[in-house]
């Protein structure tokens, strides 16, 4: 086996190395002894040549000898599972003993401050109880179920590997699917919250849920995990593993070893270049936003100091020859430490990019994402041929629909509007709002087919308001205070709004009142919340235009799904359908991966169909196309084929899952016949609706010529491939 070139990492913080790691490696191996860790997973020779506490050292080097020791000992633990599971839970019928095992792990971790009534059995358990006694102590609560969920989201993970590797280990994820797998599993988050007790800090709670904080972790673990792909790739595919950066992205670009490398080490640069930008422009904002205390400053800002002290650490540390992960005749150098405080180095602009690593390929990925030309005429895009394995159906309440909708529009003065006048009866006709609820909710009653309807065309309405009203002007504070209004008519308790200002604020008031009432209070809660998030994604969709900033890939990704309102989509779905889904089945992780494999590929498809008009008139730089486009240097027609090919990837997820993740859930509740058929039905509601929703995109006029925007899209884009029979190929007639 060849071995792989290992590249120049990117990393644009010093390492430091704190002064107490003998004392810590002393204690290491008491400890390791003391809870009879080292067989059979390690013997004392490996366990040393690993040095835990030296990873410790560097991913801490401020933290006092007791806390180094504390951390040092919760890191062994965590390797220690990492190695112990895979090593003895193999088989298919050793599930449940493997979930058993790992969810006995919670009666260790109480919450309360009392004991935790359980006797240690093994070294895991002997470990963690050791471990939990020296850490809750002076922790608050939450805090202390916020560190319990994080282990239990790593049980979880272990747990959907070890069943995807029992019923073929060969599945290859798609890299999206990988990319939130490896968040949770590689521990880096649970890294981040261990990082807060090192510090003697607690993040504040209200600003945990907020963008800033959320995006700042996830590109600190996505970064370390895909480092640390790269890094381990060659011990991985010896032992046969498939869950790796390296072989994912080399089975869905389809490109050899070599070039696999340097996509996932761009995919880290990214991730570190998307830190560094959050912190200088989306920090300050939250903290004004949230009117954060100065020790709230303070906290954060130390917090942040820590995540660059763990990265630059932990890459000096498993770049290390004879370590965990590289042989010791091992030819990759560790990373030379930044400069210290007073030296020589040079420190200037001009150098720069020589001090940080950014080669010239690195700065073309950061400049790429703000060279972007605005409205350029650009190649006209071929759609390709799109896997759709379900096939469309139409309401039979269509022509009714369209009436009632024609009527809606007018009633709520979304046409030609004095000031508004965005929408004409031509476009709105051309659009066939109708027609899309009718293909994605084939079986509804009338009332609810009109009310999704109106719903659906509700959200493009607020997309071209802001296009024409704030995006264009580059109104960024205008955008804001539109957008924080919109919480105002979707009130949880009331039907209590203020008087409504314009069209999007008329036609959300009218909807959310023909909507709420019907409603559970959990269920009112959730879509509130959902399109309150909606909305405020908006702002970052402005912030990016005036910026002239492409967005990173995987923010993008994520973004995606909240700006294209994904998780209002499912709210809808299921109160329309009339279904009574088991609590426990709509809040389990594989309906949540099911609603995100959908919402990917709507969103995507979305950007695909919608490129055209979105580049050449609306000035736009949020469409995955574009993205992907920035990051890989492509032309046109090969970022359509990534982005079709991820399409593929979100649906084929979509199958596997409904496929084989929900009816083994079906198994593990116990649920009776009835309650099978209600999950079985949900997710035929959502294969009508994909299919349903391809279907208007290849029919509708909306996303097509920008001037009229009354053509269909099976006629536009006329190619080699022959899409001018795609819609009858989905099962769309006229």
């Amino acid at each position: 086996m060849a071995a792989i070139s290992m590249p120049d990492f990117y990393m644009p913080w010093p390492a430091r190395l704190n002064p107490h790691l003998e004392t810590a490696r002393a204690h290491s191996l008491l400890w390791v002894r003391e809870m009879d860790m080292l067989e059979p997973v390690w013997d004392e020779e490996r366990f040393t040549a690993m040095d835990f506490a030296l990873f410790a050292a560097w991913t801490h080097p401020d933290a006092s000898p007791d806390e180094l020791c504390l951390m040092s000992d919760w890191y062994i633990w965590g390797w220690y599972v990492d190695d112990y599971f895979p090593q003895t839970y193999t088989a298919a019928e050793q599930l449940g003993s493997a979930k058993e095992y790992l969810f006995r792990l919670r009666g260790f971790m109480p919450t309360d401050g009392a004991p935790s009534g359980h006797t240690p059995e093994n070294p895991l358990e002997h470990g963690l109880a050791d471990l939990w006694s020296r850490t809750a102590p002076g922790k608050s609560e939450p805090w202390l179920l916020r560190y319990v969920e994080v282990i239990q989201d790593m049980a979880e993970e272990a747990l959907r590997e070890l069943f995807n590797l029992a019923r073929g280990g060969d599945r290859v994820l798609d890299p999206i699917e990988y990319l939130e797998m490896r968040r949770s599993v590689g521990g880096i988050l649970w890294s981040a919250q261990l990082l807060e007790h090192a510090l003697g800090l607690e993040l504040p709670p209200r600003l945990l849920g907020e963008r800033p904080l959320h995006l700042l972790n996830a590109a600190f673990a996505d970064s370390q995990g895909l480092q640390n792909d790269i890094i381990s790739y060659e011990i991985d595919l010896a032992e046969g593993k498939v869950n790796n950066a390296v072989t994912v992205v080399a089975h869905f670009l389809g490109c050899d070893t070599d070039e696999a490398v340097r996509t996932v080490d761009d995919l880290v640069t990214d991730r570190l270049h998307q830190f560094e930008h959050s912190v200088v422009t989306e920090l300050e904002p939250a903290f004004s936003e949230y009117r954060a205390t100065p020790p709230e400053r303070s906290d954060v800002l130390r917090y942040v100091q820590g995540l660059k002290d763990w990265m630059a650490g932990n890459l000096q540390w498993a770049l290390r020859p004879g370590g965990r992960y590289l042989p010791a005749d091992s030819a990759a150098p560790a990373p030379a430490p930044g400069p210290a405080p007073f030296s020589l180095t040079p420190t200037g602009l001009g150098t720069a990019a020589a001090r940080l690593g950014l080669t010239r390929d690195r700065l073309g990925l950061r400049t790429r994402s703000f060279s972007h030309i605005p409205r350029l005429p650009c190649e006209q895009m071929v759609l390709p041929e799109f896997y759709m394995p379900f096939q469309a159906r139409v309401n039979g309440g269509l022509v009714a629909s369209r009436e009632h909708f024609r009527d809606w529009v007018r009633d709520t003065g979304m046409l030609d509007a004095p000031g508004f006048g965005i929408w004409s009866e031509e476009t709105v006709d051309a659009a066939d709002f109708g027609l899309l609820g009718s293909l994605t909710h084939p079986d509804i009653a009338p009332d609810a087919l009109n009310l999704i309807t109106d719903w659906y065309a509700w959200g493009a309405l607020l997309d071209d308001y802001l296009l024409e009203v704030f995006k264009r002007r580059y109104d960024l504070a205008g955008a804001r205070t539109f957008l924080d209004r919109m919480a105002l008519f979707v009130p949880v308790d009331t039907l209590t709004m203020p008087v409504p200002m314009n069209p999007p604020e008329r036609g959300l008031a009218d909807l959310w009142s023909r909507t709420a009432p019907a409603l559970s209070p959990d269920v009112r809660r959730t879509l509130s919340a959902d399109l309150v998030s909606h909305a405020r994604s908006a702002v970052w969709e402005v912030a990016n235009l005036i910026q002239n900033r492409v967005p990173e890939l995987v923010d993008y990704v994520e973004m995606r799904r909240e700006t294209f309102a994904v998780g209002v989509m499912v709210d809808l779905i299921h109160h329309t359908s009339g279904l009574t889904v088991p609590e426990a089945v709509l809040r389990s992780r594989p309906m949540h991966r099911l609603a995100t494999a959908i919402g990917d590929w709507s969103g995507w498809l979305n950007d695909m169909v919608s490129y055209q008009v979105e580049i050449e008139y609306e000035n736009e730089v949020n469409n995955g196309v574009l993205a992907v486009r920035r990051f890989l240097g492509c032309d046109l027609p090969r970022a359509v084929e990534v982005v079709n090919d991820l399409l593929t990837a979100r649906m084929r997820e979509f199958e596997h899952i409904a496929r084989t993740e929900l009816p083994a859930l079906s198994d593990e509740l116990g649920l009776d016949a009835d309650e099978r058929a209600a999950v079985a039905g949900h997710v035929g509601i959502l294969e009508d609706w994909v299919a349903g929703f391809l279907g208007w995109f290849l029919r509708s006029g909306r996303y097509t010529d920008f001037r009229t925007r009354t053509t269909p899209v099976a006629q536009l884009h006329r190619g080699p491939v022959g899409l001018g029979t795609a819609a009858a190929r989905i099962g769309v007639s006229g």
